[in-house]
């Protein structure tokens, strides 16, 4: 899993540049009214990376664990065809998606499919063994894995974030109805 560790490494660094870039900086997502729906949908994605992070560098997934790393991956493919449907729509009083961030979308699903390719080629054989987890981290620096490990509390805490914030859009947005 070592090609995996460091594209999920990658992977992982581009969609900090996305969220801070692009949801932070230049539009500021999490305070605004209409992307109530896309931080939702971001808040899906802290569990989902969390848990990436924490078992693609140190856990063989025997068994029907393999089928659920797959199944993860297909949820991951579903929140990124949600998102991409909505986003323009959420953006759209921000004035759209920005050039670079779609480019950057583009880089992480290239990616992602990179991802997706190197777990089932180096672990395919995981489908036949019995189920269980093992510790078995991959042959990369444990330097490499303990970012991994952060990286996997900074995605969750961003999702959680997302989700306080829409939460909170929600509430404001239901308070200014009452008031018409």
């Amino acid at each position: 899993m070592e090609v995996a560790t460091y594209i999920l490494l990658v992977l992982g660094i581009c969609g900090a540049l996305d969220i801070l870039l692009y949801h932070s900086v230049a539009h500021g997502i999490r305070s605004h009214p209409d992307s109530r729906q896309e931080l939702i949908i971001h808040s899906l994605r802290g569990p989902t990376y969390a848990a990436l992070f924490l078992l693609i560098p140190n856990v063989a997934l025997h068994g029907v664990f393999f089928w659920l790393l797959l199944g993860l991956f297909v949820l991951d493919v579903g929140i990124s065809v949600w998102d991409f449907a909505i986003e323009r729509d959420s953006r759209a009083l921000l004035g759209g998606l920005p050039s670079g961030e779609y480019v950057l979308h583009m880089v992480i699903a290239m990616l992602f499919g990179a991802l997706v390719m190197s777990v089932c080629l180096s672990a395919g054989e995981w489908t036949r063994l019995p189920s269980r987890l093992v510790y078995a981290p991959a042959a990369v620096p444990v330097w490499l894995r303990a970012v991994m490990a952060g990286m996997s509390l900074v995605v969750l805490y961003s999702g959680l974030l997302d989700l306080i914030a829409a939460c909170r859009l929600s509430k404001l947005a239901r308070q200014a109805a009452a008031r018409t």
